[in-house]
């Protein structure tokens, strides 16, 4: 290789050997400083997924008038289930099944129970697959009644306390005369419903053929849920129910 060329190599070589570092750029105060806000939501956003506020959107629902304040009337209920010990009864339209039944009893009725089932019970509960007669928890003062089918006439009359779920319809005078405890009907209902009543609570979720006026009485002292909406509440119209659903036209002339 001619000497002019390893010349040029070897100045080049010394060039950037000798060249001196370039000076380190010192941090200004800004950059310096930890980023910690950034920081903070990056860890957020990657240990916590973004979830729906379920509480805020209620509130929104609220405010708009979507849903209302307060939970529906049956909100919450649980199934109940049989007791494994209870009694079997095969329903063959017997009257007076779980009379003066007591607490820490059972009974299953495997068929259609007749009139006055759970008559003057005072605890304890009867379980009834099948439909069942008039006056079903007549003069009753505690316990369950739970029945999956229909119910005649009368149903709670005179009753003190308890409750009695009806998942069909009844006939007329549903809560007559009651003076406590709790009815609650899932289907329909027919006339007189809750004629003298004095208190206890009646829930009526499908229709109603009629209210008997005794029903809206100031001697009522009692709670009237239809429809899921309270009517009737200590001796009063309750409102904005007994306008929405128009009482007024189910009362009996």
């Amino acid at each position: 290789m001619p000497q002019e060329n390893l010349n040029k190599i070897y100045n080049a070589g010394k060039y950037f050997e000798q060249k001196p570092e370039q000076p380190t750029k010192e941090p200004t105060p800004d950059e310096n400083k930890p980023s910690n806000v950034k920081r903070k939501i990056s860890v957020v956003k990657a240990f916590i997924p973004e979830q729906e506020d379920s509480f805020k959107k209620k509130v929104e629902a609220v405010l708009k008038g979507i849903e209302p304040a307060s939970a529906s009337a049956t909100a919450g209920e649980e199934e109940k289930t049989v007791p494994d010990d209870a009694e079997v009864v095969v329903g063959k339209g017997q009257n007076e099944i779980g009379r003066d039944l007591i607490a820490g009893k059972s009974i299953r009725v495997t068929g259609n129970a007749g009139d006055w089932a759970g008559y003057q019970m005072s605890g304890g509960e009867i379980y009834i697959e099948g439909n069942a007669g008039g006056a079903t928890g007549y003069q009753m003062s505690g316990g369950e009644i739970h029945l999956e089918g229909d119910a005649r006439h009368g149903n709670g009359s005179s009753m003190s306390g308890g409750e009695i779920h009806i998942k069909g319809n009844v006939e007329n005078k549903t809560g007559d005369s009651m003076f406590g405890g709790e009815i609650r009907v899932n289907g329909n209902a027919g006339d007189w419903t809750g004629c003298f009543m004095h208190g206890g609570t009646l829930r009526i979720d499908g229709d109603v053929a009629s209210f008997d006026k005794t029903a809206f009485s100031s001697n009522n002292k009692g709670t009237i849920i239809w429809k899921r909406e309270t009517i009737w509440k200590n001796g009063q119209k309750e409102e904005p129910g007994w306008t929405n659903l128009n009482v007024d036209e189910k009362i009996a002339k």
